[in-house]
């Protein structure tokens, strides 16, 4: 396994570029983390624990390394039933059935993660039903990014895109 020097987790260099990332930055993250999570996928493993602390970005190159995969497990094509990732990560329909497949489960991490990175705090304080269908976003967002990130929220997981087409979506598609 490799470390990246000079690298800091995700979480941290956010915290000291104030709190956030800038959109230009947030894209470039988001593309590469949906690469390496499609390597994963491609390669028979799911993460299961997809946040900013599991992601080290070289501070010098911005290039991201997705780390800890401890959670993870063989891919499979029928729902996961148990969980050892973090909450505010878990998808919608782990908290109203117990379960998640895991292209879905992944696809709602992510876009916790981006909610994460570009807001400075995890979209749900609360993680019942009602609330987890609304996501209220932080201001000077571009309607490009809420789309992505709306997208990865869907309540419903057969509604959300695959990581595939994510990596196809118009904010994706923008130059930094």
């Amino acid at each position: 396994m490799e470390r990246p020097d000079p690298c800091k987790d995700l979480f941290t260099y956010c915290q000291e570029q104030g709190g956030v990332l800038d959109e230009d930055q947030a894209r470039s993250v988001t593309r590469q983390l949906l690469g390496a999570l499609q390597h994963c996928h491609d390669h028979g493993v799911v993460h299961r624990d997809v946040k900013p602390e599991n992601i080290l970005i070289q501070t010098d190159t911005k290039e991201i390394k997705l780390i800890d995969f401890g959670c993870g497990d063989p891919l499979k094509d029928t729902p996961y039933t148990d969980y050892a990732g973090t909450n505010e990560f878990l998808p919608i329909e782990w908290y109203q059935k117990g379960q998640f497949l895991a292209g879905p489960g992944t696809v709602w991490s992510v876009g916790v993660t981006v909610y994460d990175i570009v807001c400075g705090d995890c979209p749900f304080t609360t993680y019942t039903d009602r609330e987890m269908r609304q996501v209220e976003f932080c201001a000077g967002l571009s309607p490009g990014i809420k789309d992505f990130i709306r997208c990865c929220l869907r309540p419903r997981a057969k509604d959300r895109p695959t990581l595939e087409q994510l990596q196809l979506h118009p904010w994706l598609q923008q130059s930094c």
